[in-house]
Order: structure tokens, then C-alpha cells, then sequence
């Protein structure tokens, strides 16, 4: 989805303007789509909520898994969102939020100097004539700052569920038309055999710690594979 980011700069960009798009062909692409933990209720929804393991750092991401296919987003339709949520990542976008040499403490707002979205034209402009943010950058800020905020709680739930051993691995597939059987590719997603054989005090502690919404809405959303699947017989058909 991203071409080319850059952080704002006030001389760089100060006669771009933003145009909003009137559509979502932008995401077409997106497969999956990077989740906090606060949006899985309302991601639960509309499409499955898995996880991808960094091999690297043993880390787990969330993902909401929008697409069976790489670059093919089953959720958008003559460039309309069919699904119900839309994930925090695709409506920030042109936007995001990028660390400063690898430190996560030290975040800055960065734009998508490709995107369609942009032009000197016509639109919202980025910054007023004496170079101090415009409104339209005030409010990217402000919707980026929530992100950054709820990040470091979505990393301590996501970290601690892999900690007592509730993300496995799985492999995705299915079955075409003609009867043909696809396997599409692994992810990991959380273990609800697992979940109901822990102990009443890891049950107790995950109550406390407010996690239990979080990971019911996690359970409900994997309904929606079968959505997928349907959506993917359409596709190639």
C-alpha cells in the first residue's frame, strides 16, 4: 500500500494538499492489515484476526486477515469496503507512523509522497501559509498519537498470550469449484483448546487484566473464514 514514505517536513511538503479518496482501491492490494488489540471487538465483525510470528525476534503480530491470496483484498468490491470494520492501518493511510533509527520511543508522523491522494492543486493543504500545521495535520497527529498510545498495550496482551502458549500454527486453504484443493499459506491463531484447559488462576488473571473481551472477539472473528472462502470461489470463478 505504501510506495514511498517520508516524514512531514514543513519545507518539503508545505504546498502538498490532500484529496481524499473516494474510494478504497488504495487497499485492493492489502491482503492483511496490521491490528491493535482495542480494535479486535470491532474487527471481529467483519474478517478473521490471526497472528504472523517474526522469526527474528519471536515477536507475534496481529493481523486481520482481509484476503486468501497475496495482494488481493477480498473485502473491496468496484473499489466500495464491503466488510463492516475498517482496520486503523488502512484509514490512517496515506499516514503512518515510523520510528526514528529502530527506537520506538521516538515516533514521527511520515506521509506517502506517491499516493494518488496527494497533489498542489486542490484538496486539504498540510500546512498554512506560515508554515504551522494546517488542521487536516493536526488531526493525522492527533489519530496517530491514539495509535502510538494503545500500541504498548496491544504489545503486552499479544506478549502475553504467546507467553502461556495460545498462538499455534495453522495452514490456510480451500477448495475450488471444480473441487481442486488450495493451500494457501501458515499463520499462527490463537488456541481455544488451550484457552478453556487453563487453570482457574490464569483464567482469573487474564479476567483481571481486562484481556477476556479481547480474546472472545479473537475466537468470534475466525467465523468469517468460511466468508473468505466463499468470496475466494467467487474470485475465481
Amino acid at each position: 500500500m505504501f510506495k514511498k514514505l517520508v516524514p512531514i517536513n514543513s519545507n518539503q511538503h508545505k504546498d502538498i494538499k490532500l484529496k481524499r479518496a473516494p474510494n478504497y482501491n488504495f487497499a485492493k492490494t492489502v491482503h492483511v492489515a496490521p491490528l491493535l488489540a482495542h480494535e479486535f471487538p470491532q474487527a471481529s465483525s467483519s474478517f478473521p484476526i490471526i497472528f504472523h510470528k517474526n522469526e527474528e525476534t519471536n515477536e507475534y503480530h496481529p493481523l486481520g486477515l482481509l484476503g486468501l491470496k497475496k495482494e488481493q483484498n477480498l473485502l473491496i468490491k468496484d473499489g466500495q469496503w464491503t466488510a463492516t470494520y475498517i482496520p486503523a492501518s488502512i484509514r490512517r493511510y496515506p499516514f503512518a507512523a515510523a520510528s526514528v533509527n529502530g527506537n520506538d520511543e521516538n515516533m514521527v508522523v511520515c506521509l506517502d509522497e506517491e499516493a494518488e491522494m496527494f497533489n498542489t492543486e486542490e484538496g486539504e493543504p498540510l500546512f498554512k501559509e506560515d508554515g504551522s500545521e494546517a488542521e487536516v495535520l493536526t488531526q493525522v497527529k492527533e489519530f496517530m498519537n491514539s495509535f502510538i498510545d494503545r500500541e504498548a498495550a496491544s504489545r503486552g496482551f499479544v506478549g502475553y498470550i504467546a507467553e502461556k502458549e495460545l498462538l499455534v500454527p495453522r495452514t490456510v486453504g480451500y477448495t475450488k469449484q471444480d473441487g481442486e484443493r488450495v493451500n494457501i499459506g501458515s499463520f499462527h491463531a490463537f488456541d481455544e483448546q488451550k484457552f478453556n484447559e487453563l487453570s482457574d488462576e490464569d483464567f482469573l488473571e487474564m479476567r483481571k487484566r481486562g484481556y477476556l473481551p479481547v480474546i472472545y472477539a479473537i475466537l468470534t472473528s475466525m467465523q468469517h473464514m468460511e466468508s473468505l472462502f466463499r468470496l475466494q470461489q467467487q474470485a475465481d470463478a
